[in-house]
């Protein structure tokens, strides 16, 4: 069932006029409606416009991008990195480019929507997954190329990688989609990246939203600068409108935002796991502020003690029911031990 509400969700939201805590969404540091943050983002739409109708391409480049690419490459790991529109593109660009190069491209199981177009081989089990990339590499002399959800909410994922560490990683190019780890995950929320490098794949890029965690609307991708210019130079990239040059500047100007709100979401985290009695109940990844379930009796409680989350048919009305709790940097340490204190009594 969807709640229409008039405005965006914050810590809480109005259903049939009655304030409920919401602990769904992706804004994981809360910045969706966070005044400094939004007073930021206005103060960079006066300097830069609402948007850039021009191709990154073009014989004249706003300095902005090239400036945030450079810090995201520097706070990431990585040797490089280009900024598109959407996460959604940029996993789009990167899939399409190395099918065209002739690569067989296998999708881990649970890997996102946006990875798996059409051609793509996609598995339901990492056996399965195993099988198809020895298979592979016994016929072909080009690389084949895995696609995975660095956080996947299996658990089968992050933090530990378990899911990759079975296969000759370095006979392949991983590609990971680390939009639920970026501005979260790793020290000072750099993501999955540098973890992933450890692992010494033949290759490696990352891509993700940048939408989540950081409140911006805008994609990246990063990886070795030979892989970052190769991208850049098909007419995928060429063509399509760059994201807004304000929400560019503004991932600039909010560094000490996005360190205390991480802090903050840290704690929120913390203090849920001492106090929650039954987290066996749950699917959940150490040091990840999420915790999904598949209950409707469960489910339906919460929903009439007040409590909305992330609970629908993903990623289309055919697929399983997903609920899972959301833990964020707007909420209190108040509506922490509420949520604790209802999942306390229903599973007892």
């Amino acid at each position: 069932m969807a709640y229409p509400i008039q405005s965006i969700p914050d810590r809480e939201i109005l259903v049939d006029g009655k304030p409920h805590l919401y602990f769904g969404g992706t804004a994981y540091l809360g910045l969706q409606n966070y005044a400094p943050f939004k007073e930021l983002y206005l103060s960079n739409v006066s300097k830069y416009g609402m948007h850039y109708g021009a191709s990154r391409k073009s014989n004249v480049a706003l300095d902005i991008y090239g400036a945030t690419e450079r810090y995201l490459a520097q706070w990431v790991g990585s040797e490089s990195c280009l900024t598109m529109s959407s996460g959604y593109l940029s996993a789009q660009l990167i899939v399409q480019h190395l099918m065209e190069q002739g690569h067989t491209i296998i999708a881990a199981p649970n890997a996102h929507t946006a990875l798996c177009i059409n051609g793509v081989i996609i598995t339901s089990s990492f056996n399965e997954l195993e099988q198809q990339v020895s298979e592979e590499i016994d016929r072909n002399q080009l690389l084949p190329v895995v696609l995975f959800d660095t956080i996947d909410f299996s658990a089968q994922q992050f933090p530990k990688f378990d899911g990759l560490r079975n296969l000759p990683l370095e006979k392949i190019i991983l590609i990971g989609d680390d939009s639920h780890g970026m501005g979260i995950v790793g020290d000072n929320g750099r993501g999955c990246y540098s973890m992933l490098k450890t692992l010494q794949p033949a290759k490696l890029m990352v891509c993700c939203s940048l939408g989540k965690a950081l409140g911006i609307q805008a994609g990246a991708i990063f990886g070795d600068a030979d892989d970052i210019s190769m991208l850049e130079s098909t007419p995928f990239y060429g063509g399509a409108s760059p994201a807004s040059p304000a929400f560019m500047a503004t991932i600039l100007d909010a560094k000490e935002i996005y360190s205390n709100r991480l802090e903050i979401l840290k704690t929120n985290y913390h203090y849920f796991k001492t106090q929650l009695k039954n987290a066996s109940f749950f699917t959940h990844m150490e040091g990840h502020p999420t915790f999904e379930f598949q209950n409707t009796e469960v489910a339906s409680a919460l929903n009439e003690d007040g409590i909305i989350f992330t609970n629908f048919n993903y990623p289309d009305e055919n697929g399983p029911i997903v609920s899972r709790i959301v833990l964020s940097a707007y909420h209190t340490k108040e509506d922490i031990q509420t949520l604790a204190n209802k999942l306390n009594a229903l599973l007892d």
